[in-house]
């Protein structure tokens, strides 16, 4: 999936899974049993806001010998949780309210600078 094809409704809450993560997790070793259970949480924390994603912890076992530290995991976005899509694809009237919006407030996407009052698409 394409970050083009995500709602900025949807930008907005993958910012906050990942930092909850990143909280949590980077201080952790690197063992077998931390990174699945990373990738555990993503997989769940993501389906909560409707996402379904798939997480890479290799980079995180790879050693750069130059830094000597190892690499971020990396969680690619694959699709929405079923139900959580708009019937007929995507919502070109809803992301275009969206963009608008938020070139009115001079946001990167609409919500970047906090809540807005905002429908989902279809509602």
């Amino acid at each position: 999936m394409d970050i083009a094809d995500l709602y900025d409704y949807e930008i907005a809450a993958i910012g906050p899974v990942w930092q909850s993560l990143m909280n949590e997790f980077s201080r952790k070793a690197n063992t077998r049993a931390n990174l699945e259970e990373l990738a555990k949480r993503a997989h769940d924390e993501f389906v909560k806001i409707g996402l379904v994603v798939e997480v890479n912890t290799s980079p995180c076992l790879i050693v750069n010998p130059v830094t000597m530290e190892t690499g971020s995991p990396e969680i690619v976005i694959l699709g929405r949780v079923p139900g959580h899509e708009h019937p007929e694809g995507m919502d070109h009237e809803f992301k275009r309210h969206e963009v608008l919006r938020g070139n009115e407030r001079g946001e990167k996407f609409h919500g970047q600078k906090g809540l807005v009052n905002s429908r989902k698409p279809g509602a």
